[in-house]
């Protein structure tokens, strides 16, 4: 295996030792049934258990700033999400991993006091003015940035003095770092050891080390706890939109707590408009930066191998001339580097700003959940790659005046049966639908499991309807009442085509 780069490669660059601290106790049932969205189902499951077969879980988290309000309420979240959609599944003597989506951790941006004001805005409904959808300009996001801006004004000034360019949009995320890791990174680390999971999860944020110096603790501990021993600090003014694999021993006993059991990073190229709208810096797309970042990651005692394509990554093929190595630019080819390095499961987390009953936001496609089939479900019919598994959690919720929505699924190469589809791609619409997505309509036996969505399928009008009533700022009684659930499927290699397929209910 190549060296692996990104996260990892912060250990080599001076991170500081810092032990793990004391982990509160689980909690209980009546917090976990404070905390689950008011539309949830139990686990889809999907479940061949053959021997060094991993069991994956693809959680379909629904985000809400009362989850953000404190570190022990997104920690909350997110461990009963796992007690109660994972432990009562978990395959004894095999690996477990559980996957959760694209900026998981994002909104704990908006944790405590320097984040009110950016809660305020972002639950805020209806939006009125503050709302751009259909301009595709999120101004009530941009509008929660400026808020958290002002929130993090004295960390916001401290990073200028250290990187002069640091940028007006990104810089907010730099500012967070101290914020990132104790709320999003040492909760995943600290439940994938509590659990004995891998557990992988991503966020927008800069690399960062370990600081004992007064000067960085007195300027950047978060106001609102005792002061700390030590504070993370940002080591560059990028932020980079990267997945964490967490394991469930330490793997190195020097470093911080959150970086002791990480196995695997990657960072995202190419990037989506809105990243770069935002400044964020792309993963290295040349040289061997770009294929360590793609490295899979074999999972112990399996012939798994794990590749990560965060959302835009998973769509991206290209067509390399004759005799040109995919790896030689991954922000062309991202999809056939991952196939040469000899992925064969992909973990496609993803957070889609955009209703899964609208546009998909190219100008041309007029149904997202077709153009969607562009991505996990070519993962594994594509015969220019030898992906076995794509595994596809995606966010729900609304953030401020972004709508995520869509459907979870987990497919399989070979695998044969009646099939099924995403909602309102049971056939090729003519006037709505791009002529090279014709073959992609209709029922495809590919899926393993699939998450319903909000409501049956119907006809495209129907579901529109309910998309619009999602929606933020819709008022309707139905506004962010999105689905959360998980997929849990056994993963054997090689495949079993003749396992049964599309699990679409708990």
């Amino acid at each position: 295996m190549r060296a692996a780069g990104s996260a990892l490669a912060l250990l080599a660059a001076g991170a500081l030792a810092g032990a793990a601290h004391a982990q509160p106790p689980p909690p209980s049932a009546a917090q976990c049934a404070a905390v689950r969205a008011h539309r949830s189902l139990p686990p889809v499951l999907a479940l061949d258990p053959r021997p060094g077969a991993p069991r994956v879980f693809a959680m379909q988290y629904k985000q809400q700033v009362a989850d953000v309000v404190s570190y022990a309420a997104f920690r909350t979240k997110i461990e009963c999400l796992i007690r109660e959609d994972v432990v009562p599944y978990l395959a004894p003597g095999r690996p477990n991993v559980v996957a959760f989506d694209e900026d998981v951790g994002l909104a704990t941006i908006a944790t405590g006091t320097r984040g009110a004001a950016a809660r305020a805005v972002a639950g805020q409904t209806p939006l009125g003015p503050l709302s751009c959808e259909s301009q595709g300009v999120p101004c009530g996001t941009l509008a929660a940035l400026g808020a958290v801006s002002a929130g993090y004004a004295p960390q916001l000034a401290y990073y200028r003095a250290r990187f002069p360019q640091l940028s007006p949009l990104s810089g907010v995320f730099v500012a967070a770092t101290d914020t990132f890791v104790r709320g999003f990174m040492e909760t995943f680390s600290e439940l994938a050891r509590r659990y004995g999971v891998y557990i992988l999860g991503s966020n927008d944020q800069a690399p960062f080390r370990v600081s004992h110096d007064p000067v960085d603790i007195a300027a950047l501990a978060d106001p609102d706890l005792p002061r700390p021993s030590s504070v993370y600090v940002a080591t560059s003014d990028s932020v980079y939109n990267e997945v964490f694999l967490w394991g469930p021993h330490d793997v190195r006993r020097q470093g911080p707590g959150p970086l002791r059991n990480l196995l695997a990073g990657n960072r995202k190229v190419p990037l989506t408009p809105l990243e770069q709208e935002l400044q964020f810096t792309p993963g290295p797309s040349t040289g061997p930066a770009a294929a360590a970042n793609l490295e899979p990651y074999r999972l112990p005692g399996t012939d798994a191998r794990l590749g990560f394509a965060t959302s835009l990554p998973a769509f991206v093929y290209g067509a390399p001339p004759p005799g040109v190595d995919p790896c030689s630019d991954t922000s062309r080819y991202y999809m056939r580097c991952l196939g040469e390095l000899g992925a064969n499961v992909v973990i496609q987390d993803e957070a889609n700003p955009g209703r899964w009953t609208g546009a998909d936001g190219d100008g041309i496609e007029q149904w997202q959940p077709l153009s969607w089939m562009s991505s996990a479900w070519r993962a594994v019919t594509d015969p220019s790659v030898s992906f076995l598994y794509a595994v596809n959690p995606m966010m729900v919720g609304n953030l401020a005046d972004l709508a995520f929505d869509g459907q979870s699924a987990i497919l399989q190469r070979g695998l044969t049966g009646a099939g099924c589809h995403y909602v309102g791609d049971g056939a090729w619409v003519p006037g709505e639908d791009r002529p090279d997505l014709l073959a992609d309509a209709g029922a495809k036996p590919q899926f393993l499991a699939l998450a319903p969505w909000v409501r049956p399928d119907g006809p495209r009008a129907d579901l529109r309807a309910v998309g619009t009533k999602l929606a933020p700022g819709s008022r309707d009684p139905l506004e962010d009442d999105y689905l959360e659930t998980a997929l849990v499927a056994d993963l054997p290699v090689p495949v079993d085509a003749a396992r049964p397929g599309c699990v679409t209910a708990p």
